[in-house]
C-alpha cells in the first residue's frame, strides 16, 4: 500500500484527486493540506510514501515546497501538478522532484505517475519531458544580437582584444560575451563553439 498526502488550496482539486485515488485500492490518502505549512506538518506527522502538491498554494511556492520535501526524505516520492508548461517541467526536473504532471492529465496517467514515483522517487517522469528539454535546449542556443556578432568575429580568428577594439567595448566585456556563447552552445573553447554553431545554423 502507498500512503499519500495532497497539498492544494483548491477544494475542487482535493475532491477530484480524492475521487481518483479512491478507485485505486493500492493507494491510500492519509491526509490533505490547504497550505504549505499544513503540508509540512502532515508530512512530518504521517510520514507518507508520496506527496502530491498542486500549484494552488498561496502561502508558499509549490516548487520550493516540493523540492524541500524531497530533500528532507529522498526515499519519498513528490509529484508536482500544474499547468502544462515546459518551463515548469524542466524546473521540476532540476529541483529533484519525482514527477511533474499537467493538471489536464487523465486519471490513468495520474495513477501511473503516482505508482512510478512511489517505487522510483529519484527517477523523474513527465508526459512532455522530451519536448520540454528540446525546447530548453533550443532556447539556450538562441544568441543575442551582440553575442552573435562576437561569434562571427571568433570565426575570423580575431583575438579578444581585436574584437573589443572593433566593437568599442572593453576586453572584459568581450570575455563575458564569449563566456555566454560557450555556455549557450554547451562548449568550452572557440573551436567547439564554431563547430556547434555551424551544426545548428548560427553561422
Amino acid at each position: 500500500m502507498t500512503s499519500l498526502v495532497i497539498a492544494s488550496a483548491a477544494t475542487l482539486v482535493h475532491v477530484g484527486l480524492s475521487a481518483a485515488l479512491g478507485a485505486a485500492p493500492d493507494l491510500v490518502l492519509v491526509g490533505t493540506a490547504g497550505t504549505g505549512a499544513q503540508a509540512r506538518t502532515l508530512v512530518a506527522d504521517l510520514d507518507p510514501d508520496l506527496v502530491l502538491i498542486e500549484s494552488h498554494l498561496y502561502d508558499e511556492d509549490p516548487l520550493a515546497l516540493a523540492a524541500g520535501l524531497r530533500q528532507d526524505a529522498p526515499h519519498r516520492g513528490v509529484v508536482l501538478i500544474g499547468a502544462g508548461d515546459g518551463q515548469q517541467t524542466v524546473a521540476a526536473l532540476e529541483a529533484g522532484l519525482s514527477a511533474y504532471l499537467p493538471s489536464s492529465a487523465t486519471v490513468e496517467m495520474l495513477l501511473a505517475t503516482i505508482r512510478h514515483a512511489a517505487v522510483a522517487p529519484g527517477s523523474f517522469t513527465a508526459p512532455d519531458l522530451a519536448r520540454a528539454l528540446r525546447s530548453r535546449y533550443q532556447e539556450r542556443q538562441t544568441l543575442s544580437p551582440r553575442e552573435g556578432e562576437v561569434l562571427r568575429h571568433l570565426r575570423t580568428g580575431a583575438s579578444l582584444s581585436h574584437i573589443a577594439q572593433t566593437l568599442l567595448v572593453s576586453e572584459s566585456t568581450v570575455k563575458t560575451y564569449v563566456s555566454r556563447v560557450y555556455d549557450k552552445l554547451g562548449v568550452h573553447d572557440r573551436t567547439q563553439a564554431l563547430a556547434a554553431a555551424a551544426r545548428v545554423g548560427l553561422l
